[in-house]
């Protein structure tokens, strides 16, 4: 005949069966929420770094509006190939640097508007999508604050390496600005 024992007698083994039921449901909610697609469970990044540079306005809008050497002041850009390109808005193919993985293909689409000094990139396809604006305002006249803002979604990007990837942008944001600022100003 078998033994039965008694769980009351040894807390011990009650603590035991408790933990493995515990264990047993966190193991179902996490895999649960791992199931969720990532598009739902990631919000976008903002990223902004801004920049005063000593040049009127028109000298640096003409630096931050030549969409096709963006290269030269923005180091993660590779080569920039435009698909369709009208007056103000340019669909393009752009090659990045994507980290250890090597070079990576991205769609844009860049709406130049002179009116308001400003330049929207929409990143419709790639490791990372959304959009990035460079705004130019007026500080006096011999004076411009170049605004950077970035709103993007990292979830093409490993978890492990979003942190280094928000890093990443943010420096080379704040170099692009330090790269045009060093072409317009006067030394």
């Amino acid at each position: 005949m078998k033994r039965m024992i008694d769980i009351k007698k040894y807390p011990s083994r009650k603590i035991l069966a408790t933990v493995s039921v515990v264990l047993m449901i966190a193991s179902v909610g996490i895999t649960t929420v791992w199931q969720i697609p990532t598009a739902l469970a990631t919000p976008l990044e903002e990223i902004k770094a801004s920049r005063e540079v000593s040049a009127p306005i028109d000298k640096v809008w003409n630096i931050v509006s030549d969409i096709d050497n963006e290269a030269k002041y923005w180091s993660i850009i590779k080569n920039i190939k435009n698909i369709n390109k009208t007056d103000s808005v340019t669909e393009r193919e752009v090659t990045v640097q994507a980290g250890p993985g090597g070079d990576a293909k991205t769609q844009q689409i860049v709406t130049v508007n002179p009116d308001q000094f400003a330049v929207n990139m929409n990143i419709t396809e790639g490791p990372v999508t959304g959009s990035r604006v460079l705004t130019l305002t007026p500080e006096n006249n011999s004076t411009t604050r170049v605004d950077a803002v970035w709103e993007i979604d990292l979830s093409g990007i490993p978890l492990i390496g979003q942190g280094f990837a928000k890093g990443s942008f943010q420096k080379m944001t704040e170099d692009a600005l330090g790269n045009i600022a060093a072409e317009v100003e006067v030394k």
